[in-house]
């Protein structure tokens, strides 16, 4: 019924970015405690979810069911 494309744009920490169209980290709404929120992770072969620490600069795409 739908897609959501989501490019491998990588992270960043400070001014050091990395994976840039290696793969992908998009933030969930989910928090997993204080420090940490979960993350969709995908690369070439896979994908999964994980928590990752908030002060990362993960990207973010907004999906709304229509």
């Amino acid at each position: 019924a739908g897609a959501v494309f989501l490019p491998a744009a990588g992270y960043r920490y400070g001014s050091y970015v990395d994976g840039v169209q290696g793969y992908g980290l998009y933030w969930s709404a989910t928090e997993y405690n204080s420090f940490n929120a979960y993350c969709l992770y995908f690369y070439s072969v896979g994908a999964y979810m994980r928590s990752y620490i908030r002060y990362y600069g993960l990207s973010v795409r907004l999906v709304k069911d229509l």
